[in-house]
């Protein structure tokens, strides 16, 4: 295939995954980033293959993991450092009925790779507020969020044009591909919540949703695993912990707030209430959708120009693969699948 050349807006987990795709097969692509990440750099990057309100699989998750393994692991070869790291999720059951959903799922031959069987310890477990029990979740981890978007866009500015600054979309033609004079094959936006600035995908659903994470120290917390129930508790070393995460619809306010610390800590209360210790609180704006699923692909009058959004608290799970997907379609004209595709939102 003749090389094409792709212009990306966008250096979140959104714009890595599709580059790197695009690359891969040998096309050219120039990234413009401004350098005000607001989601993919706050997100704690946590890879949950269990939806726990009812005990379902994740979204595809046995497609999605696989792939998001094998991504980190390369990615990270190239780079020189680990991205993702295996952790065990234990999730503490918030009632009699969640765990007999636990329990009628554990058996099942789909969940036997992410669902641990009970066991007396885990009915038991006491390094927790535990009324009902708890499960232990496999195949699940965290990806080392700072260190792989640094790292990650330094790899890329060795085998792309990386340019650092903000898009200016008046100089983009929308019929012929041009930015700043320059011809592509296509532009793919890759902007997260910024996307409602868009000339030409603002008005997509995209729904900024805030949350907020707390990072604590603990003396009494485990280490050698990610509790669950109202929040999550993931270790990062030295007695550290991220805690998260709240979920403040329809606002791009990504300003910390009292009442989002004061919610963490509730919810917190639910897991331990032994004395910790805040040393920082973040805020991030994820892009989400009212069906809980990205959007992707051409725009219907301007072909030329692409979007690739609504990631959601997913991301670093979903991201990998769907970038793998979209340069399909655009290098292959492999089919989106339907519940992702741009032009669901159009009937």
């Amino acid at each position: 295939m003749e090389q094409q050349k792709f212009l990306i807006i966008g250096a979140g987990i959104a714009g890595i995954s599709i580059s790197k795709a695009l690359v891969s097969e040998g096309h050219s692509v120039k990234m413009i980033d401004d350098g005000k990440n607001r989601s993919s750099i706050v997100a704690a990057g946590m890879i949950n293959p269990i939806v726990f309100r009812r005990m379902t699989k994740s979204w595809r998750v046995d497609a999605f993991l696989p792939f998001a393994k094998e991504f980190y692991a390369k990615l990270g070869e190239k780079c020189g450092h680990q991205f993702m790291h295996s952790i065990t999720i234990r999730r503490l059951f918030s009632s009699e009925q969640e765990r007999d959903f636990w329990l009628s799922k554990q058996e099942l031959e789909e969940f036997c790779a992410y669902l641990t069987k009970l066991s007396s310890d885990d009915l038991t477990y006491g390094k927790a507020t535990n009324l009902f029990g708890s499960g232990r979740v496999k195949n699940s981890a965290f990806i080392a969020t700072h260190s792989f978007l640094e790292e990650s866009k330094k790899w890329l500015s060795t085998v792309l044009d990386l340019v650092n600054e903000e898009v200016d979309y008046t100089k983009i033609d929308p019929e012929t591909g041009e930015y700043k004079e320059e011809s592509f094959d296509g532009i793919i936006f890759c902007e997260g919540v910024e996307v409602r600035n868009n000339p030409w995908f603002g008005a997509i659903p995209i729904n900024p949703t805030k949350g907020e994470i707390l990072t604590i120290t603990s003396e009494t917390l485990p280490e050698n695993e990610s509790l669950n129930r109202k929040c999550f508790v993931l270790p990062s070393g030295n007695k550290t912990f991220k805690i998260g995460s709240t979920y403040v619809w329809n606002t791009c306010n990504d300003t910390t707030t009292a009442e989002g610390r004061k919610e963490i800590c509730d919810h917190l209360s639910y897991l331990t209430s032994a004395p910790y210790t805040i040393t920082e609180q973040t805020a991030g704006i994820r892009p989400t959708t009212l069906d809980r699923r990205p959007i992707m692909g051409r725009h219907e009058t301007f072909p030329k120009l692409i979007v690739y959004n609504g990631l959601g608290a997913k991301g670093y799970l979903l991201a990998p693969l769907l970038g793998k997907e979209l340069a399909d379609h655009l290098l292959h004209s492999i089919p989106l699948d339907k519940e992702i595709r741009y032009s669901r939102l159009k009937k």
